[in-house]
């Protein structure tokens, strides 16, 4: 397989989501003809766990067709467990403060939150959206799927969301604060 393949294959692996030809050109400092080549290259590989899927306008890598019925299995198998607690957290931090980013979740529960992030918008609780303030980030906020089994139309329906939201708000601030004088603190000594 050429390099420009291998590279492709990287991108949509890492980058987790459709990308156009124009912006795998743009990333690879290539021309969108030799992003075709290696995209047909790709689309022809046989016999492998992950396939390229091409609608005309953007590629994504897919699960393959004789891997899916594995992955399915997997799949249902962790949709039928409970979320646990660090889904708890992470819903909780969602509903209450979000949309937040990756970092800001970790933030607010202090430890490495992607796995969770993942589980959870694969069971379809929380959905990303782009970021208005910075585009190479995505925002993570609840689904409807999500609001309905709670029982709820919106996340202020939540009990006591004004207060919880207003006492977390006021949390942060008095953390960030303590933070800046830390540093400034460090800074003069």
């Amino acid at each position: 397989m050429s390099d420009t393949a291998l590279q492709i294959e990287a991108l949509l692996f890492s980058t987790g989501r459709p990308l156009t030809r124009k912006e795998l050109a743009k990333m690879l400092g290539q021309d969108v003809g030799a992003v075709d080549v290696a995209l047909s290259e790709l689309t022809s590989a046989t016999g492998r766990g992950v396939v390229v899927v091409d609608d005309g306008r953007e590629v994504e890598l897919r699960v393959s067709g004789t891997a899916a019925p594995l992955v399915e299995q997997v799949r249902k198998d962790e949709y039928s467990r409970e979320v646990g607690r660090a889904g708890q957290e992470t819903l909780a931090a969602v509903l209450f403060r979000g949309p937040l980013t990756r970092a800001e979740v970790d933030f607010i529960r202090g430890v490495n939150s992607s796995q969770t992030l993942r589980t959870l918008t694969m069971r379809g609780l929380l959905r990303k959206i782009p970021n208005p303030r910075d585009e190479r980030s995505f925002l993570y906020e609840p689904t409807t799927e999500l609001l309905s089994s709670l029982g709820v139309t919106s996340v202020k329906e939540l009990p006591d969301y004004t207060a919880v939201r207003d006492k977390l708000t006021a949390l942060e601030a008095a953390y960030r604060q303590k933070e800046q004088e830390e540093n400034q603190t460090h800074e003069d000594a």
